[in-house]
């Protein structure tokens, strides 16, 4: 028998060994690594919204706020915050009611069929700080706040803090009750369309004397398509026809007249004192109290009392807004350690991508400049590099 040979299975045999125990040892490494990144991710959902200020009904659940904790007379609380968009994109994975300075119109419209469904709700306090955005996603909110209350027969109070503009006066307007806090700005009823720029006669695109955008012979001509007196405050390659100029023009005057009509309807307000004497700036609160467009001035928590006055409920309390969609735990772990959740970058880019598909493309009531909130992105809504 060849002696070399006989040291070769016990070798092959611990090498076998050897490699099984290290294998375990990298598994057990791995597991535990995944363990452990999973509870991060469950002690930073925890950390995001307290255990112990759930609210739960029997319809759904509430993260509480103010008041009295325990009482069964809900006042809830939907922020229309920064921009007014329509539904969330896609790419975010669920519907929430407003990201980074952005508010979606069809989830706050949502957010209140559900009230309507229970019976705990005995109001809503619409919490408006927002310069406007698309005439859809303004109207959604509209649209959600009438149906909640022909539905119901509770009341709607509309809160400014800060500013209401625009689509936000188009969103508020049909609540039962407006007042602003102390030092607001309300108004702007108009609309702003597309806004066309034309470079005439380029001769370089890059590298110009001042070391960079584009040089012309001819000069640069910017158009802006709006109605409502004041509102324009705030292809490049090609020159727009007269024809297309009319068509844009008349869609912004067929969304502006409605939008003076809407105005007029829901607060009672003349139709020519909304056109002529308003236009489309804005407003203090002692004046926007003048023309109606608010009910008076009242600090947060006085509004507060006031639309608990108002749902027949006083003192016995309890302000919340609506939890978030819930997630199953396991997806919550995946997305907290495989890093699949996305960021806030990603939602960032997600919000603006939509505001700047929209600028210039479609009639906005929005308070300044639609273009500017997406100047970081080159066509079709892409970061520039």
């Amino acid at each position: 028998m060849d002696v070399t040979q006989f040291w070769k299975i016990p070798l092959k045999i611990f090498g076998m060994t050897l490699f099984a125990f290290i294998s375990f040892l990298v598994i057990l490494f791995l597991f535990g690594a995944f363990f452990i990144s999973a509870g991060l991710g469950v002690g930073s959902m925890l950390a995001r919204e307290d255990i112990t200020g759930i609210v739960s009904t029997e319809d759904q659940s509430y993260t509480f706020i103010s008041g009295k904790n325990g009482s069964q007379n809900i006042l809830i609380s939907l922020p229309v915050e920064g921009v007014i968009l329509g539904s969330p994109p896609q790419e975010l994975g669920q519907s929430p009611m407003g990201w980074f300075n952005a508010t979606y119109g069809y989830s706050i419209q949502k957010a209140l069929e559900k009230a309507a469904e229970d019976d705990q709700v005995k109001g809503v306090f619409l919490h408006v700080q927002s310069p406007g955005g698309t005439i859809f996603g303004s109207m959604a909110i509209h649209e959600g706040i009438e149906a909640f209350q022909k539905s119901t027969g509770k009341p709607v109070l509309s809160f400014i803090e800060g500013l209401s503009a625009s689509g936000g006066i188009m969103a508020m307007v049909g609540a039962d009750a407006i007042y602003a806090d102390y030092g607001s700005y309300i108004g702007s009823i108009g609309v702003i369309g597309a806004a066309l720029t034309y470079f005439d006669q380029p001769t370089a695109t890059e590298g110009g004397i001042l070391g960079g955008g584009i040089v012309t012979r001819g000069g640069i001509e910017h158009t802006i398509i709006s109605a409502g007196r004041g509102k324009d405050l705030g292809n490049p390659f090609r020159r727009a026809t007269d024809e297309e100029i009319r068509t844009l023009q008349q869609g912004a005057d067929i969304e502006y007249e409605n939008f003076v009509r809407h105005v007029s309807e829901n607060r009672k307000i003349p139709e020519t004192t909304v056109r002529d004497r308003m236009g489309a700036q804005i407003f203090d609160n002692r004046t926007a109290q003048e023309l109606g467009l608010i009910d008076g001035t009242l600090s947060r928590n006085a509004a507060i009392t006031k639309l608990a006055e108002m749902a027949g409920v006083g003192g016995d309390f309890q302000l919340a807004r609506p939890r978030r969609t819930p997630t199953k735990l396991w997806q919550d772990l995946l997305f907290s350690s495989a890093g699949g959740k996305p960021s806030e970058a990603e939602f960032r880019t997600a919000a603006r991508r939509q505001i700047c598909l929209g600028a210039g493309r479609m009639p906005m009531a929005y308070y300044g400049d639609p273009a500017a909130l997406c100047a970081e992105y080159g066509a079709g809504g892409r970061a520039r590099p």
